[in-house]
């Protein structure tokens, strides 16, 4: 079993991209639909940084990937009402990319409100995975694609949620999914009236844990609605975990695992 963090990719062309100038963080003057407010702030960050990309960069960074792909990641910090914090978090194979995030990332003004927003410290951090083509040309790989690359990634900027039996763990990663498996385990129980039906599968959990470490079920994708059920309660029984934090800031983090129901 593994985990991972599930992020919403897009694929773009590097170049010929849209320019648009971006004054103001969170962009809720242009993101105004909270239901897709994340895909639309990634979206913009995407574009932001591919176009960014001279081909002068491109074939630095193409040169310097390894087994044809690599990984931007940043983190910053935030407050409502507040500019982004000075102390951002970048790591890229490319000097002049992560200069140039920074620079677009504090131009950025705060958005001016008179909602009465919630006065805490807010953490962001975002991934994206350049690969390249069968032409030698770089693109940002969508979610599609790095499900079929079984791309991992490596919670870079972030420290992980964990059960509290983990904590003392030299290998945090392992014992997480030990403790995910045992659960499972522990907890399975095999309808009865899948059995009498014959029905078998494998049940997609889609999850995250949140700020305050407890389970929010997001989706489950199974072969039928009585292993959905199951696979809902036996998640719904797993305890509060450490959650997740960016600085120290809690934030919350997306999991997937499947949980297969097999007749002999």
């Amino acid at each position: 079993m593994r985990y991972q963090l599930i992020f919403l990719l897009f694929t773009f062309s590097l170049f010929g991209q849209e320019n648009k100038s971006y004054k103001y963080f969170p962009f809720t003057d242009i993101c105004n639909n909270e239901s897709d407010y994340f895909d639309c702030e990634r979206e913009i960050f995407e574009k932001e940084i591919l176009g960014l990309i001279t081909p002068e960069i491109e074939n630095d960074i193409t040169q310097k990937m390894i087994d044809n792909k690599t990984s931007l990641t940043f983190a910053f910090v935030y407050s409502p009402n507040k500019s982004i914090r000075e102390d951002i978090d970048i790591d890229f194979l490319n000097e002049e990319i992560k200069v140039k995030i920074i620079q677009f990332l504090l131009q950025l003004q705060p958005y001016p409100s008179d909602e009465n927003l919630e006065d805490t410290i807010k953490a962001k951090r975002f991934e994206f995975v350049f690969i390249k083509n069968s032409e030698n040309k770089l693109f940002i790989a969508s979610d599609e694609l790095l499900k079929e690359m079984k791309f991992k990634s490596e919670f870079k900027f972030i420290e992980r949620p964990y059960p509290i039996e983990c904590k003392n763990s030299i290998d945090i990663e392992s014992c997480i999914n030990k403790y995910f498996s045992s659960h499972i385990v522990k907890n399975f129980r095999y309808p009865n009236k899948a059995l009498r039906k014959g029905i078998q599968g494998k049940v997609e959990c889609n999850f995250y844990i949140d700020k305050d470490g407890s389970i929010v079920i997001k989706e489950l994708n199974g072969p039928d609605k009585i292993l959905e059920d199951e696979a809902k309660r036996i998640l719904n029984k797993i305890p509060k975990l450490v959650n997740a934090t960016i600085k120290g800031v809690p934030v919350k983090v997306s999991f997937s695992i499947p949980i297969t129901f097999k007749l002999d």
